[in-house]
């Protein structure tokens, strides 16, 4: 095997000073550009989105409760049935309670998120009242 072309140099993977400048300012001209297209494209969020988004994620939640309840107590309903011998009663009792206990979180989760929105709804600025009523 030959040496020759194997040294350093431009053509063997390294650039010349002048190049590499030029990629510099190419790459920041780019990235500018991107910034620009970037800040025309992305529409700001609207409250109302945001307050959809945020009514999602409480219902998901919700279920999720409903449903983690239901499934704990079936499991424990289940293990205990298995356990003691006294196949379906168990299962059937722990999942009503597993119900029931998702119901409450569930409950407890809305009254929570309705004082919240009671307590930003207080601290909200009022609007002045118009004086064209009276007239």
């Amino acid at each position: 095997m030959s040496s020759a072309g194997k040294g350093p140099g431009p053509g063997r993977g390294e650039i010349s000073p002048e190049e590499a400048e030029a990629f510099r300012q190419r790459s920041k001209a780019i990235g500018k550009r991107l910034d620009q297209v970037k800040a025309r494209r992305a529409p700001p969020q609207s409250v109302d989105a945001r307050a959809r988004g945020e009514a999602f994620a409480r219902a998901f939640r919700f279920v999720a409760e409903l449903l983690v309840g239901v499934g704990v107590g079936g499991f424990i309903g289940w293990l205990l049935d298995r356990q003691f011998g006294t196949a379906p009663w168990l299962l059937v009792l722990f999942v009503i309670m597993g119900f029931a206990a998702g119901l409450l979180n569930v409950i407890r989760a809305a009254q929570k998120a309705q004082a919240e929105m009671a307590a930003s709804q207080l601290a909200a600025p009022s609007v002045a009242d118009d004086d064209e009523d009276d007239r």
